[in-house]
């Protein structure tokens, strides 16, 4: 079983911060607050929503409350035994269930332990947490041993699953938890954040685009090696446009982008910049110049010459769909796959 790492205890000198909701959770934070405070808590909770909104921070946040001895103004204290134990990762009755390396599948063997904790009392007279993420990384075997404690919960046990692809998970599953949705927040609210984090200007606009309007992503985008990851694979698409590169060479080369990005997240810069593309054409929006220099190379002109590129956009997000589901499938033939016909929509 994967837990959280140990920490030492906080100190007086070195208080850790208090989990805490980020601004655009404001209003999910207080439905499901004012359920807890009235008794009313379902068992199982689905944290739902695209990468990079904060669902594992609402969650902590959440998780804090729940063993929290005496929480204040609808938050952890901060201070209490509870809250040193989690903090110091050594709470009785929290445990994280995580894939054993990054990127890996939650194992039936993981979920099956969890029968021993959930059919044990509270070792402090409390709630028990079951904190597993990401829940789309389960395979079918994992799911239906997570299924058999859905379906018949024990008292005083709360489980919080987090998934960036609910459609990845059982039917069954979704069905025995109360879902918490985390849309997009509005642009302004994600850049408001983004300023006071550090990220201004045309830059912030440039990464939340990027990011899908995800704004913890698009703090993540602008760290050195995602952005050297983001230009050398916008570089190789446009190579490959000029007949410079080969597509199977190139899946080879991006099958496993490395540190910095991951296949998905290559994915969606693709499918971020064929949205770009789609806008310009369609609104005579401006846009940066690699993507202008890609617009020029596109044959044809007029809604007709539009087509195939919404033809594409929809097979990225096939794509996206089956590399963050539970399927498994070969990465290079995908990128194999998907390289050829970008290739054709330049010929």
């Amino acid at each position: 079983m994967s837990k959280a790492p140990e920490k030492p205890e906080a100190t007086a000198a070195a208080q850790p911060p208090i989990p805490s909701p980020l601004p655009w959770q404001a209003s999910q934070w207080q439905r499901l607050g004012a359920q807890w405070t009235a008794g009313r808590c379902p068992h199982a909770l689905l944290v739902s929503g695209q990468r990079g909104l904060g669902k594992r921070r609402f969650a902590d946040a959440f998780a804090a409350l729940l063993l929290c001895d005496q929480p204040r103004h609808g938050l952890a204290c901060g201070e209490c035994r509870g809250c040193n134990l989690r903090v110091a990762g050594s709470h009785p009755d929290f445990i994280r269930v995580v894939p054993e390396k990054e990127g890996g599948p939650l194992k039936v063997e993981q979920v099956r332990e969890l029968g021993e904790f959930v059919g044990r009392t509270s070792a402090r007279e409390g709630v028990r947490v079951v904190w597993l993420a990401p829940a789309e990384a389960m395979n079918i075997n994992a799911a239906n041993a997570l299924l058999k404690n859905l379906e018949e919960p024990s008292a005083s046990v709360i489980f919080l699953l987090i998934t960036d692809n609910p459609s990845g998970l059982l039917p069954t599953i979704r069905s025995r938890c109360q879902t918490i949705a985390f849309p997009v927040p509005p642009q302004q609210s994600a850049l408001r954040w983004l300023s006071d984090s550090g990220v201004e200007g045309d830059m912030a606009s440039s990464a939340l685009v990027l990011a899908g309007g995800a704004p913890l992503l698009a703090v993540n985008l602008m760290e050195p090696e995602a952005k050297e990851i983001r230009d050398q694979f916008l570089a190789d698409l446009t190579a490959l446009t000029r007949g410079d590169e080969n597509p199977v060479t190139l899946a080879g080369r991006w099958e496993s982008p490395g540190e910095g990005a991951d296949l998905n997240m290559l994915l969606q810069f693709w499918q971020s910049w064929l949205g770009q593309m789609l806008k310009a054409r369609t609104t005579d929006q401006a846009v940066d110049a690699p993507i202008m220099a890609l617009l020029q190379r596109l044959p044809g002109s007029g809604p007709e010459s539009q087509r195939p590129l919404f033809g594409f956009y929809d097979q990225l997000l096939k794509a996206r769909g089956l590399v963050t589901g539970n399927s498994n499938p070969n990465k290079r033939l995908l990128m194999e796959e998907l390289l050829i016909r970008w290739s054709a929509l330049f010929r």
